[in-house]
């Protein structure tokens, strides 16, 4: 990992892109440098599929408050720092929609379940009904629907027609 983190310092990124975003109240910079020339990691550490190392520098501008994170990611693709740039973007923007649904649906983050395998059943029913209340066509919220589901025996059933 330390071959790659000093590495952006001293070899110029085969493509760079930046993208400026302002809405919510902040202003949020993704700047993303993609390496192709990757001579110089030890073939032993990691696989021969390695295509590209990306590196992300967002800032978040809230107010007078700026934060500043960077993320690194490796890759099997050979691909430009704009496609990357939006591809990571779109993946956390589903991964964030799914984790936001769980928790407001299913208020996930208050789960007291710790023991053996409780927490990874319970999160994995979770999502089987979350997909499948968005199968379906009816009228109402997603909280609506959960308690529905357990009032309204019928209605359960029309559910599990659709898995």
């Amino acid at each position: 990992m330390e071959q790659i983190l000093g590495r952006f310092g001293q070899q110029s990124p085969y493509s760079t892109d930046t993208t400026i975003e302002k809405g919510h109240g902040r202003i949020e910079t993704r700047k993303c440098e993609v390496i192709t020339r990757l001579d110089f990691i030890d073939n032993r550490i990691f696989s021969k599929g390695i295509k590209s190392v990306v590196r992300i520098t967002a800032c978040r501008e809230i107010g007078n408050k700026v934060s500043t994170e960077v993320r690194y990611y490796i890759s099997s693709l050979n691909d430009s720092s704009l496609n990357f740039n939006r591809d990571i973007l779109e993946h956390w923007g589903i991964e964030n929609k799914l984790h936001w649904m769980l928790g407001m649906v299913f208020d996930e983050d208050r789960q007291r379940k710790r023991t053996k395998n409780a927490a990874n059943n319970f999160s994995f029913i979770r999502k089987i009904a979350l997909n499948t209340r968005k199968k379906d066509t009816s009228k109402g919220s997603m909280v609506t629907k959960r308690l529905q589901a357990g009032w309204d025996n019928n209605f359960l059933k029309g559910l599990f027609n659709l898995i």
